[in-house]
């Protein structure tokens, strides 16, 4: 459950981060700037896009490990679900008289 919960997590952090771009990095600074405002920008930039790839890593990690567990667990049901097929056909068929096989009642005609 802790899994869902961080995926969902890193994916609505993920989403509210793409619409704060402009309040988080803030407008470039015109062409004239000091090299400081524009090593700055370049610096928020570089973080924001490390922080909402890390996001965005961790919700794809997670996605994968929730469908990889889900379908394990599917499998799971899915041989269960054969094994109990397959004992009631053996208990059906042992169930029936020997002299009452298939088929019989259509060679007799």
């Amino acid at each position: 459950m802790w899994l869902k919960i961080v995926t969902t997590a890193l994916m609505i952090f993920s989403v509210v981060m793409l619409f704060a771009y402009v309040l988080i990095v803030g407008q470039k600074p015109p062409t004239g700037a000091p090299r400081k405002e524009q090593i700055a920008y370049l610096r928020r930039g570089a973080t924001y896009v490390g922080i909402e790839s890390a996001a965005l890593i961790g919700s794809v990690v997670g996605a994968y490990l929730i469908a990889r567990r889900a379908r394990s667990e599917y499998l799971e049901k899915s041989r269960q679900n054969m094994e109990a097929l397959i004992e009631a056909t053996l208990r059906d068929h042992a169930k029936r008289p020997i002299d009452e096989s298939p088929g019989e009642e259509d060679r007799s005609s």
